[in-house]
Parts: structure tokens; sequence; C-alpha cells
């Protein structure tokens, strides 16, 4: 069964049912947590390298500060990595999948004096692993195979369980960095370790590939790029809306509202100078209405 619209100019738009392979998500799951001491422990080293005394340090130690250090930040926070360490049926409940998942975290350990001079930098890494448990349908011996996913000159292709997949997303925020002191530490001790904090947002999904049928409009079918050398830069910049945000921007109430005291081009009376017989200042004219207008209602967007 078919159906039809029609476009901002009058042409015919067929609407179509068609079958498409697709990741369709069936569960997903929020993190946002704020990890500390309990779920990271100490920064350790994230590579092989010396540290801020010249001693060697091995990857993974814990990294000890330089005596002298008063204060430490950090610096380039990034998740590395989310590993799916595991995944297998819930026991108890049908249709869940508990998950495993491991989050590696790297950054930069910047050791300060007491005079707020930088000492030194370390790379530095924390994980923290997790487990939830996402509906994913009932288990299946079917197993997909494609050639897509093997490479050039690839005969075999590639061929996984139809089972759900695991999709991550996620992104770190450096809370706060605490040299460690030894217990009962009098002045003139020297820190022995780093406690980071950091807080983790994640988006977890469980996906399966399946085949679905959507209404489509066809292949997107993108438009010639006209030839922009021949636009004279006055009559362009005349155009513009003047930017008065960046001269007098926005207070809170008119920020959280989105409005803007920019001016629109059709104050500008230097803005009809490449109006193309649409009126209202616009660029140009294209037959279906203004391209370039910001508002004088002659069916165009900016």
């Amino acid at each position: 069964m078919s159906a039809f619209d029609f476009d901002n100019c009058g042409k015919k738009n067929a609407l179509k049912d068609e079958c498409l392979i697709a990741f369709k998500v069936y569960d997903f799951f929020r993190i946002q947590e704020c990890l500390n001491f309990d779920n990271l422990g100490y920064a350790r080293a994230a590579e092989t390298t010396t540290s801020c005394g010249g001693a060697p340090i091995t990857e993974g130690d814990v990294i000890t500060p330089p005596a002298n250090a008063t204060s430490v930040t950090i610096n380039n926070l990034e998740v590395a990595s989310a590993n799916v360490l595991n995944k297998k049926k819930n026991s108890f409940r049908k249709g869940y999948y508990d998950v495993d998942i491991q989050f590696i975290f790297t950054y930069d350990l910047v050791f300060l004096d007491q005079t707020g001079m930088t000492l030194c930098s370390v790379p530095a890494t924390n994980s923290f692993s997790t487990k939830i448990s996402l509906f994913g349908s009932i288990d299946t011996d079917v197993t997909l195979s494609t050639d897509l996913f093997g490479g050039f000159g690839c005969q075999t292709g590639f061929t996984m369980n139809a089972n759900p997949f695991i999709w991550v997303e996620s992104k770190a925020v450096a809370l706060a960095a605490d040299l460690v002191y030894p217990c009962c530490a009098s002045d003139g001790d020297d820190p022995t370790a780093v406690q980071p904090t950091i807080g983790l947002f994640a988006i977890i999904k469980l996906f399966r590939i399946v085949n679905l049928s959507v209404a489509s409009k066809g292949f997107c079918i993108p438009e010639e790029i006209g030839d922009i050398s021949s636009i004279d830069p006055c009559d362009y910049f005349n155009n513009l809306d003047f930017p008065m945000d960046s001269f007098a921007p926005p207070q809170r109430p008119e920020f959280e509202a989105g409005i803007s005291s920019n001016i629109p081009a059709e104050n500008n009376t230097a803005g009809d100078s490449s109006n193309s017989g649409c009126g209202c200042g616009c660029v140009s004219n294209t037959g279906c209405g203004c391209v370039s207008n910001s508002g004088c209602g002659c069916g165009c967007g900016r």
C-alpha cells in the first residue's frame, strides 16, 4: 500500500514500504556514577615510564607523587575503552541478559608545588566494572553470515550468532584528585599516592540485527552545488543578520528561552542589493520561494 504527499514546490513524493537491515534496540540502561576510591582505588601508571623523581615505574603500578608536591590535577581525561567482559542469559528472568562491562579511563596527573608551579606530568589510568541486566528477547541458534566485515579478498566472510549485541556510549568528567598521605601523617611527610574522583555518564544498549519494514520516500538525492564563485561577497555580507548577540550577549531568561537580539537582514537597508525578484531582501529565488529569507513570509528557511 502506498500514499502520496507533496513538497513545498508541489512535487509528488511516493511513500513505499521497504525492507531494511537494522540494529534494533531492545533495551537500554543509563549510568550516572560518581566514582571514588571505593570504585577506582589509587591512580596507576598507564604505561611503563619514569616517575617524577626519575625512578622507573611499570605499567599498572601505583603512581608515587614527587616529595614536594602539594596538589595534583587531572588533565585529558577520557574513556579509553568500554569492554564487554561477559554476556549471558539471566538464570531467573527469561529474555534477559546479564552483561559485565569494564570502563578504562586514561588521563594525565599533573603535580604542582606550593607556589602552583608544575613539577611533572604522569600518564595514569583506572578502571571501573559494573554488571547490568537488559531485555534481549528469546535466545536463538540462528547464524548470521556476511562478507561485509571480512575485508577485501576474504573468501570466508564474517559469521556470528544472531543473539543480542552490546552498544556502549560513555563520557568521563574529572571531578577531583587528592594526594594521599601515610596514616596519622605529620607535617613534612611525603605523599604516597593519588586518589582520583571521576564522574561517569554512560548509555548501554542491547540490540539485535533484524529486518524492518519502514515507510520510505526513496533514496536521498543530494542537491547540486551551485557556482559559488559567482556570488558577490558584498551582496552575501549585506544579506546576513547583524550579530547583535555578539555585541550584547543575551541574559539568562532570554538565553534559556532561545530569544535572539540579532537584527534580521530585511531590516538592513543594504540587504536588498541582491534580491532576484522574490522581495523581502532574499538572496535568491528558486521558484519555490526565497532560499535565504529570515522571516518575511515567502516560504524560505535560513
